[in-house]
C-alpha cells in the first residue's frame, strides 16, 4: 500500500539519497520538522531515535500515526510511543491497528484487546499472524461479551 506522494518520483528518490547522507543530529531534526514524504522514509530509520522522532513530531496527523501503527517496518519502540500518546488513542482504528500489528509489544496490545468490538475479537481471535496469547485472549473476552 503505497501513500499518495506529494513528491515526484525524481525528487522522491533525491531526498532519500540526501537522507542517506545525513548524521543522525540531522535525521532527528529533520523527522520533527520535515514534511509527510521525509517522515516517511525516516520512520524506517534503523536508528530508534530518528523513527521516534517522527512520531513525536508536531506536524505528524492521525492518517499517518494510522497508516504507522499497522506498518510490519517500524520499531517496537515507535508503536510503544504510539500507545503511550494519549491524544493517539482516542482512535480506535490506531488502538485496533496497534493490537492487531505483531511487532506490538505483548502487554500494550492485551491492554487494547478490552477495547476492542466483537467484529474485531472475531478477527483478532482467528489472526495467525499475532501472538497465540493474544489470540487466545480475544476468544476468551468474545466468550464473556457473548455470554452477556
Amino acid at each position: 500500500e503505497m501513500p499518495e506522494w506529494e513528491l515526484s518520483e525524481e525528487e522522491y528518490q533525491s531526498l532519500y539519497h540526501r537522507i542517506l547522507q545525513m548524521g543522525v543530529a540531522e535525521k532527528v531534526k529533520l523527522a520533527f520538522l520535515g514534511n509527510k514524504e521525509a517522515r516517511d522514509i525516516l520512520i524506517r530509520d534503523p536508528n530508534k531515535m530518528v523513527a521516534v522522532a517522527v512520531v513525536k513530531s508536531p506536524k505528524i496527523q492521525e492518517n499517518e500515526i494510522e497508516a504507522i501503527s499497522k506498518s510490519r517496518q517500524v520499531s517496537e519502540d515507535v508503536l510503544r510511543n504510539i500507545s503511550s500518546a494519549k491524544e493517539w488513542m482516542k482512535s480506535y482504528q490506531i488502538k485496533f491497528n496497534l493490537t492487531s500489528n505483531p511487532k506490538t509489544p505483548v502487554p500494550i496490545a492485551m491492554k487494547l484487546l478490552s477495547h476492542m468490538r466483537e467484529t474485531e475479537l472475531k478477527k483478532l481471535s482467528k489472526d495467525k499472524n499475532i501472538s497465540q496469547v493474544l489470540a487466545v485472549q480475544a476468544r476468551r473476552l468474545l466468550d464473556t461479551k457473548g455470554k452477556r
